[in-house]
């Protein structure tokens, strides 16, 4: 009976189809948080805001949230834009007012840093459940969740501390490990150089720093650029296979910008980050170009650190090793973190014998974190009754009215 419930709530996630702004990657405009929230600053571990939310018929559980990528160049702050959603109706709601309206708690940090803060973000997570226990007591149950970079911590988390998280949720996450998705930015990036030589003087390594503050002249470049050589757009796009918008031709334009927006903001951070450079493609084979030979030629060819490529290994490459349950939510043609990251880490389970704790839930559609609030929070519900054996009816009504 558990596993017919199990597969009809999975139908349900799958059926039940506003924007999701998971991948915070610039935050967003104000959106109020319910009155059952409290945000302060605190020092401990180190500053960083934090959002506490406990509804006065706390049902004894907890959720937490790990935000997704922000850049370096941006104050700290909560991830406002990450937890609102926007119903058919045009209506707003929160994620921390949608949980608490179901009994559950929930908890959020900006993190110490912004940028690449795998490690950093972790920490600031776990000290965060620390708190909420000595403040307002130890939850009955406690589930990690994350959206974008969020996702690998959240499936981090889970990883390593089974014994404080009934189950977790990732959302977009870069999850195959994030030298993964390391190597799929830099290699878009040589690749768009190589087609596209005179928009950036300097390498994908060697980024100057005061590079970001250029980025609106680079964005014109780039676009005047790929608007007079549709071809070499297209050989871009297969040699990278980035996804892109089958609906909309021009998106290649917008996916561009969006992956090399990460070169000019996030490499000297990443790189300060981990020691060293990560990226490296000095044996890669590139192919899918009218003349891959050239290409192979012509292409930038980097060496990476081996101090920065072991950091990465352990802020995060996913073991796949599971002790409670994990669900993944993920587009199919994610252009910013492929949804390959999913079948990486499916892998991986079946080679740890976790294959029966990972829940992977593909959307047929474009776009980075393009959820719909009713995927979202069908993905939630399982979370919870994977990590309990338990379903409120609730949820049920909770998702055919996000969706009226």
């Amino acid at each position: 009976m558990k596993k017919i419930r199990l597969f009809l709530l999975t139908v349900l996630v799958c059926l039940v189809t506003t924007t999701f702004f998971a991948a915070a990657s610039f935050p967003s405009d104000d959106s109020p948080w319910p009155p059952t929230c409290t945000e302060e600053w605190v020092n401990d571990p180190a500053p960083q805001a934090i959002l506490v939310c406990v509804p006065p018929n706390w049902n004894g559980d907890l959720i937490l949230y790990a935000h997704g990528y922000v850049p370096p160049q941006y104050p700290l702050s909560l991830p406002e834009g990450e937890l609102t959603f926007t119903l058919p109706d045009g209506s707003t709601v929160t994620m921390p007012g949608i949980v608490n309206s179901l009994g559950y708690a929930f908890a959020t940090t900006s993190y110490r840093k912004n940028g690449y803060a795998v490690e950093q973000g972790g920490a600031d997570i776990l000290a965060l459940y620390n708190l909420f226990a000595d403040e307002v007591g130890p939850p009955k149950h406690a589930f990690i969740t994350g959206g974008s970079e969020g996702g690998l911590i959240a499936t981090m988390l889970l990883e390593k501390h089974p014994e404080m998280f009934d189950a977790g949720l990732a959302l977009c996450g870069p999850i195959g490990g994030i030298q993964h998705e390391v190597n799929y930015l830099g290699d878009f990036r040589v690749v768009f150089d190589y087609f596209f030589p005179q928009i950036f003087d300097f390498g994908v390594a060697d980024v100057p720093e005061d590079a970001w503050m250029k980025w609106d002249s680079y964005q014109k470049a780039i676009i005047a650029a790929m608007s007079s050589d549709p071809s070499a757009v297209d050989q871009l796009f297969r040699v990278t296979r980035a996804a892109t918008d089958p609906n909309d031709p021009s998106s290649t334009v917008a996916v561009a910008l969006h992956l090399l927006g990460y070169s000019i903001f996030a490499t000297n951070d990443l790189q300060e980050t981990a020691g060293g450079n990560p990226y490296g493609n000095r044996f890669r084979l590139y192919w899918g170009s009218d003349d891959d030979a050239a290409l192979n030629r012509g292409v930038e060819r980097v060496s990476a650190d081996r101090r920065a490529r072991k950091y990465l290994r352990r802020f995060y490459k996913p073991t796949g090793i599971l002790a409670r349950p994990l669900v993944a939510l993920h587009t199919t043609m994610d252009d910013l973190v492929p949804f390959d990251h999913e079948i990486i880490y499916l892998f991986r389970t079946f080679l740890s014998g976790s294959r029966n704790l990972f829940t992977l839930i593909p959307v047929n559609r474009f776009g980075h974190c393009a959820f719909e609030p009713q995927e979202v929070f069908s993905a939630f519900a399982l979370m919870v009754y994977r990590g309990t054996g338990e379903l409120d009816p609730a949820f049920i009504q909770l998702l055919f009215g996000l969706g009226n």
